[in-house]
């Protein structure tokens, strides 16, 4: 997967959801929504994490801020 699948994987759901929520005649948000978003972005994590050839803690590495700079800029914007 690269980088720019990896992006728009990243943020089109949350913009169907925004979109979604505006038109509704709805207000709420359903607490499953969210989960499966989540649930969605950690796949998504997850495969990219394999095709850039990062371990599992050097995935979590990344979100550390200020230690895990290499792993982040390795995971979200490198090729």
């Amino acid at each position: 997967m690269n980088r720019y699948l990896f992006w728009i994987l990243m943020f089109m759901p949350w913009f169907w959801l925004i979109i979604y929520l505006k038109s509704s005649v709805i207000d709420v948000a359903f607490a499953w929504i969210f989960f499966a978003l989540v649930v969605y972005l950690c796949l998504i994590i997850n495969v990219r994490r394999k095709s850039v050839g990062l371990s599992v803690s050097e995935t979590f590495k990344a979100f550390v801020p200020m230690w895990g700079w290499r792993e982040y800029r390795i995971l979200f914007f490198e090729e």
